[in-house]
């Protein structure tokens, strides 16, 4: 009998076991099967960000924007709609007010709205010194962390006043080489002399958009710098599509065939403003003025023109810094033989009422840029006080002028939002020559956006979270950065 008691419980407690190994399995495949729900729901939030980025302005704005659509973004049902336990997303970027984050909106922040490292090269070459003084103006920057971080950036192997080229780094414990290009990921900054992750990220751990009392003494105690973090001030990714409001390509002032850019600037503009844009490509601006010893200038829209026959066979030698260079321009033309030269005004007035009919036009139709995309430019209404005064031309008078008009502007995103950065021109913020250095580096779109998405249950489960961001400057829209935060928590 003992032995068949041993012999009974044995086989009971291999059964008990197997029931408790299966019933483990069984949680487990459940556990699993949740945690890949999770992951599509996020992925259905990814791909309700880019059907909304892909619709024209008009149809975006009427399906609620990008900036604050709890409509589209908020806890959106996905799975068991009939369900007691359904399957949600939300999309959220942090909502802040004079700098400091208050909270979370249910929407997507503007990549145009940060300092785009990649283009800091090409405002150094521009306008030297400009790449260093944008990158002071983050709080907690210092002299050697920018002139680093440039040395990361630029192609030489030329060391900055206080940076660090390969030499530094391959003095290291783990020796690495510079990047010198432009980096894959924010993240990568970590390796660049003196960046730390509080600079870089600030306090907020868990990456929530929130200060909880525990990162607040660790931030503390990492000496973290006051005001926001680098990461919400930087960028490799702004962007916006370089066409017409009718999705097509604009005119590219500067093409060779002068011929076909004649014919479409008189289709787009006008007969007398395409002939003085081939005048300006073919002999260049010039400084005379109107007087008695040129009885044949044009002197303004009452004048009588002048006559001027234009030839198409001569090349253009002069290209356009920017489409606003027609303004108020005059160009000289030589006479053929003995006739004297003539001297033709721009039909482009330097007035603000004449810019109000003129200016749209001209900034939706021409550019200056060659190729579908413009890269790195500013969004004058949406970026940071720190942002806009890295923007070479930019003065602390003018920056603060801008963050007081902007905000009688109406909200971000919003058909009160002005299309074209030359607001500051028309409202008088800036004159002509400042607006003309400004309007390269500035503008009020972008069609790349961040988001942090979450897909979870109305009930308990797991909760997948990321941050991402999105190209729409093409068709389809693409994701281009994916930063995976479930090791951080919910969150939320």
């Amino acid at each position: 009998m003992i032995l068949v008691m041993v012999v009974v419980v044995m086989i009971s407690l291999a059964g008990m076991s197997f029931v408790v190994l299966m019933s483990t399995e069984n949680k487990a495949v459940h556990l699993r099967g949740d945690e890949l729900e999770a992951q599509c729901l996020l992925g259905s939030g990814e791909e309700s960000i880019k059907a909304l980025l892909e619709l024209d302005d008009e149809k975006r704005g009427a399906a609620g924007g990008t900036w604050d659509n709890a409509d589209r973004f908020h806890g959106v049902v996905v799975l068991g709609k009939e369900s007691k336990r359904r399957g949600r997303f939300s999309v959220l970027s942090p909502r802040s007010e004079d700098g400091k984050i208050t909270g979370v909106r249910w929407g997507l922040d503007s990549e145009s709205a940060r300092l785009n490292l990649a283009v800091l090269p090409d405002w150094e070459r521009r306008v030297p010194g400009s790449a260093r003084a944008a990158l002071l103006n983050l709080p907690g920057m210092t002299e050697a962390i920018a002139d680093a971080i440039l040395d990361w950036l630029d192609a030489d192997g030329a060391q900055r006043q206080f940076g660090a080229e390969a030499d530094y780094y391959a003095g290291l414990q783990l020796p690495y080489a510079p990047r010198n290009a432009t980096p894959g990921c924010l993240e990568e900054l970590l390796l660049v002399k003196g960046v730390t992750r509080a600079l870089l990220f600030g306090a907020d751990a868990n990456f929530n958009y929130q200060t909880e009392p525990g990162e607040s003494r660790g931030a503390k105690d990492a000496g973290v710098a006051d005001g926001p973090p680098w990461a919400s001030l930087v960028t490799l990714y702004s962007a916006e599509r370089n066409l017409a409001p009718d999705g097509k390509p604009r005119i590219n002032l500067n093409q060779q065939d002068l011929r076909k850019l004649h014919q479409q600037l008189t289709g787009a503009l006008g007969e007398e403003q395409a002939q003085f844009m081939i005048l300006y490509r073919q002999f260049g601006p010039s400084t005379a003025q109107p007087g008695a010893a040129q009885p044949n200038v044009n002197q303004g829209p009452a004048a009588p023109k002048p006559s001027v026959r234009l030839d198409l066979s001569l090349p253009g030698k002069v290209k356009f810094e920017t489409v606003l260079d027609a303004i108020d321009a005059r160009v000289e033309v030589p006479g053929r033989g003995t006739e004297k030269p003539v001297v033709v005004a721009s039909p482009f007035a330097d007035d603000s009422t004449a810019m109000g009919d003129y200016l749209p036009k001209l900034l939706e139709q021409t550019t200056v840029v060659p190729g579908p995309v413009i890269r790195g430019r500013v969004n004058v209404d949406l970026a940071p006080r720190e942002v806009l005064l890295g923007v070479p031309g930019m003065d602390e008078a003018t920056v603060g002028r801008i963050v007081a008009s902007r905000g009688s502007r109406g909200s971000p995103g919003t058909d009160s939002t002005p299309r074209h950065a030359t607001w500051l021109l028309t409202d008088g913020l800036v004159d002509l020559d400042q607006m003309k250095k400004l309007l390269p580096c500035l503008t009020v779109g972008g069609d790349v956006y961040r988001g942090q998405v979450s897909g979870f249950y109305d009930r308990s489960g797991p909760i997948a979270r990321a941050e991402l961001v999105v190209d729409a400057t093409g068709r389809p829209s693409r994701r281009v950065y994916w930063k995976d935060l479930r090791l951080f928590g919910p969150g939320y």
